[in-house]
């Protein structure tokens, strides 16, 4: 019963209605029926996460972004071929290296050149090691980042004095060829074709008058590998009287006998190996050159005082001995950061000048058809500037022993036998009797003009010999012209050399040398 809230009297109970439990079928109808409203909001909710689910799907499985190489492992392809002195990037220790800075390194020989660059100018290999002169001969449309070497030894010409006994040096060698040209044959020399060591094979011709590849058949192959196989096993009724290999083969044909002849020993810097970028990888991840040069000259910098990881290298990968390791260590210099960068960015412009000194090599041989304008376009020194300290000449071991010391800024007292001036300096050069190894006194006589020489000098070498008609006076002059090209050469690698000789005269001694300006030249 209900009561007043106030009085609390009992009021009128009003009676419940009941309640129809069996309702008419329309309204069961609209019981059944949900409401619109509700069903409109379900199922856009539902629409929603599944529009939501998959635009979630589909940003998992969109390629994400590739982050700068800067920031991760890269990968880096190299090209190269067979010379003992790429051996490092397929040393073991020094892909580990690579691998402890986040770098991934496949390394291929690519044997045709003009394959390699082919694919380094089409972006499917970020790097190549070649020469200089490969890339006029095969172009590309990379650039030099780095350098890598220069050899000293390392190409050579090697006679096969076991087929051809009387050949035991490269006047016999001239004398044999010029007899069977007589008859009607033409001897042969094989190497790897637009390589180094055809290159090599002009320049020893443009040095030594006993050496004229026009008096042979040229066999041109695809690598040293080829050429040292062929030269051991000619093909029938081929006569191989000597060829040009680079390490190992050298150290490999000498170990078994036969003679080592010239070698880029003869024509320092001529030969000189570096690394050229692909266009692509310079202009979309110039990080990853960054980071390759810098591990490859950190990896040279740990072996610069203790070089003993450096020959095993060469022990293991060329299958040399200790001492053939060394031998082949002492024929090829490999470059620094400092070094590098001195001869990319520093004053003298070495880089340019070998350059241009290769290409007017090719030229006058016929193998390019003109002369660059512009050498520059042919490197990018940014990447090593980077990782030197200094773009000093004194950081190239070749510079080391001609600087000028502080003290001594001018020239010596003049003497009967140096004559100097303000433009030019001449001195003589003296040999022991029937020698063409300079002694302690000629070497002291180039060292003081040396010392004063300026890094654009012009050196004159003069040779004169009294007697004409001796074939072995004017063989022995030319051995000691070249014994005090090479002194020089070592000593003042920025300076233009240039020989001649005189016969018929009288003057003694026999060999002077002249350094002044270029344009005394």
């Amino acid at each position: 019963m209900t009561k007043c809230i106030v009085c609390e009297a009992p009021l009128y109970n009003k009676p419940k209605p009941a309640i129809n439990k069996k309702l008419a079928p329309a309204t069961q109808s609209r019981l059944k029926q949900p409401d619109k409203r509700k069903v409109l909001v379900g199922f856009s909710l539902f629409v929603g996460a599944v529009t939501a689910a998959i635009m979630l799907t589909a940003l998992w499985r969109r390629p994400r972004p590739r982050l700068s190489t800067a920031a991760g492992p890269v990968d880096v392809q190299v090209l190269g071929d067979t010379f003992l002195g790429y051996s490092t990037l397929w040393d073991p220790q020094f892909k580990q290296q690579l691998e402890d800075a986040q770098i991934t390194i496949k390394y291929a020989d690519e044997l045709d050149q003009e394959t390699r660059s082919q694919k380094l100018s089409a972006g499917e290999v970020d790097f190549m090691v070649t020469t200089i002169n490969q890339l006029f001969e095969t172009p590309s449309t990379g650039k030099i980042v780095a350098l890598w070497d220069w050899t000293r030894g390392a190409d050579r010409l090697v006679l096969n004095n076991k087929k051809f006994p009387k050949v035991t040096s490269i006047k016999s060698l001239n004398t044999v060829a010029t007899q069977a040209a007589q008859q009607g044959k033409l001897l042969s020399i094989i190497f790897a074709g637009n390589t180094p060591s055809e290159y090599l094979s002009l320049l020893l011709a443009d040095k030594s008058a006993d050496f004229s590849l026009e008096k042979f058949n040229i066999i041109r192959v695809d690598d040293s590998s080829t050429a040292w196989q062929r030269f051991q096993n000619p093909q029938p009724g081929e006569q191989i009287v000597a060829g040009i290999f680079w390490e190992p083969h050298v150290t490999h044909a000498t170990r078994q006998g036969y003679i080592a002849s010239l070698s880029s020993a003869h024509v320092q810097r001529s030969i000189v190996d570096v690394v050229v970028a692909s266009p692509q990888v310079l202009k979309t991840h110039p990080e990853k050159v960054q980071k390759f040069t810098k591990a490859y000259y950190g990896h040279i910098a740990r072996n610069s005082v203790d070089k003993t990881l450096l020959r095993r290298q060469f022990e293991d990968l060329g299958a040399l001995t200790s001492a053939e390791a060394l031998n082949f260590m002492q024929g090829v210099y490999f470059f620094n950061a400092d070094c590098a960068n001195h001869w990319m960015n520093g004053s003298t412009q070495l880089l340019r000048q070998r350059l241009n000194y290769t290409a007017k090599v090719l030229y006058g041989s016929g193998r390019l058809s003109q002369l660059p304008s512009n050498f520059e376009q042919f490197y990018d020194g940014q990447f090593v500037a980077k990782l030197a300290d200094s773009t000093a000449a004194t950081n190239c071991p070749s510079f080391k022993s001609a600087a000028v010391p502080k003290s001594q800024t001018t020239a010596p007292p003049a003497s009967r036998s140096q004559t100097i001036s303000s433009q030019t300096t001449t001195i003589a050069v003296n040999f022991d009797v029937g020698a063409a190894q300079l002694n302690t006194e000629a070497k002291s006589a180039l060292d003081r003009v040396i010392k004063v020489a300026k890094p654009t000098d012009t050196v004159k070498v003069e040779a004169t010999f009294a007697d004409a008609s001796s074939a072995r006076a004017l063989s022995l002059l030319k051995s000691r012209t070249n014994a005090v090209e090479q002194y020089v050469a070592d000593q003042l690698p920025t300076a233009q050399i240039r020989s001649t000789l005189r016969s018929g005269g009288t003057e003694s001694p026999n060999i002077k040398v002249s350094i002044g300006n270029s344009q005394d030249r």
